[in-house]
């Protein structure tokens, strides 16, 4: 195998795959690496919305019933329901669909679509070094690689951000959520679920939820991880009691760790650059993630394609890049990430004083915005329409 290419990508799942996809399309010799073997488990509600929809027929090619008939997409509902604990706060149908996929269906599917793209795939081995003074990454069986460019799109525990200088590590633990997750078959719980449920009140800066599945349900509970993580154990059993699920001493729940508003307004560094979890980019409000590691790939990709298209000097080549792609995430999410946050903060801080009881009203009110803004058909900036 040839040890130098391009780019070296570090990280298989959604952001990883849709970054060598649209790199390797353009022309770039492009290597990606993961610790796992496709298809592999991922801990994920797998919540699909209608921006990442539109996001997947844009760089894919792939549409609604595409996704369908390759089995990517095994469920669709169009309405939503809020809870404070078990008492019904809000319902309504959704201005778009929710699509729910099985992650380890969904990353495999695209990471299939980067390889067909030309992309060079190491399954199975570990990187566990990057060396950014000779741009060479190492793997775990001791293999070493260089590249111009390396994107880390390694995840929460990404190898690839802990080799950059320090990047406000404090904020990163501060705002790490933790999460419990349970997947049941439909007979197991008591009530009838078709569509996505949300539950507050069973524990602080934090809530619970319900995915339908085709053939199952996924739920969750997930908090700020400094203020709940010794308490969302008793607080999640108090939930699966309160849903009606049978059987609850044979469960055993997965634990997982994922961004909640501790984003990197700077996940670059030289000829480095970092997306999706990696970087800590999913949503501050709901913790969508699958969107925003795409999204990410994407931009990172526009951010390197068109400044090699526009400067070879390699004396200011890192540096455009990196300004570039910081420019379009600017653009692009921080801006969301940032008035997500305030919500967040307003929803947690305040409503939870009543119950959650404002939120009724406030919804009510505001009719399908709301669900419009997670669809990302308007901003979460004032609700504004996007264009």
């Amino acid at each position: 195998m040839n040890r130098t290419y391009d780019i070296i990508i570090v990280g298989g799942g959604p952001a990883g795959s849709t970054a060598g996809y649209l790199l390797s399309r353009s022309g770039f010799k492009v290597l990606l690496i993961d610790k796992s073997t496709f298809p592999r488990h991922k801990l994920c509600g797998g919540c699909i919305t209608h921006k990442t929809i539109r996001l997947l027929q844009r760089v894919f090619g792939e549409t609604v019933e595409d996704l369908k008939k390759n089995g990517v997409i095994n469920f669709e509902s169009g309405h939503y329901k809020i809870f404070c604990k078990d008492k019904l706060l809000t319902q309504r149908d959704s201005p778009a669909p929710f699509y729910f996929v099985e992650r380890y269906i969904y990353d495999n599917f695209f990471l299939r679509k980067a390889r067909q793209a030309g992309v060079e795939v190491i399954e199975g081995e570990g990187v566990i070094s990057c060396d950014l003074s000779r741009s060479e990454i190492r793997t775990s069986s001791g293999k070493t690689f260089t590249a111009r460019f390396v994107i880390g799109a390694d995840g929460i525990n990404s190898t690839i951000r802990r080799s950059l200088p320090d990047l406000n590590r404090q904020h990163w633990i501060e705002n790490l959520a933790v999460a419990l997750e349970i997947f049941v078959n439909r007979h197991e719980v008591k009530r009838e679920i078709d569509c996505p449920s949300l539950f507050f009140e069973f524990i602080e800066f934090g809530y619970g939820w319900i995915f339908p599945n085709k053939d199952r349900l996924i739920i969750g509970m997930c908090s700020i991880n400094n203020t709940n993580k010794k308490m969302i154990f008793r607080s999640f059993n108090n939930f699966l009691t309160a849903v009606g699920l049978r059987n609850l001493e044979s469960l055993k729940s997965c634990v997982y760790h994922f961004p909640y508003g501790n984003f990197l307004l700077k996940p670059a560094y030289k000829n480095v650059l970092l997306i999706g979890d990696a970087a800590g980019f999913a949503d501050p409000l709901l913790g969508e993630g699958v969107f925003f590691s795409q999204r990410s790939a994407e931009l990172a990709s526009q951010a390197i394609c068109e400044v090699l298209r526009e400067d070879r000097n390699p004396d200011t080549l890192e540096t455009r890049i990196t300004d570039r792609y910081l420019q379009l995430l600017q653009e692009n999410i921080f801006l969301e990430f940032i008035y997500a946050q305030k919500i967040k903060t307003f929803i947690f801080k305040y409503l939870n004083k009543y119950h959650y009881l404002p939120l009724k009203i406030i919804m009510g009110m505001l009719g399908t915005k709301p669900l419009e803004a997670v669809h990302g058909i308007r901003s979460y900036k004032w609700l504004r329409k996007l264009p």
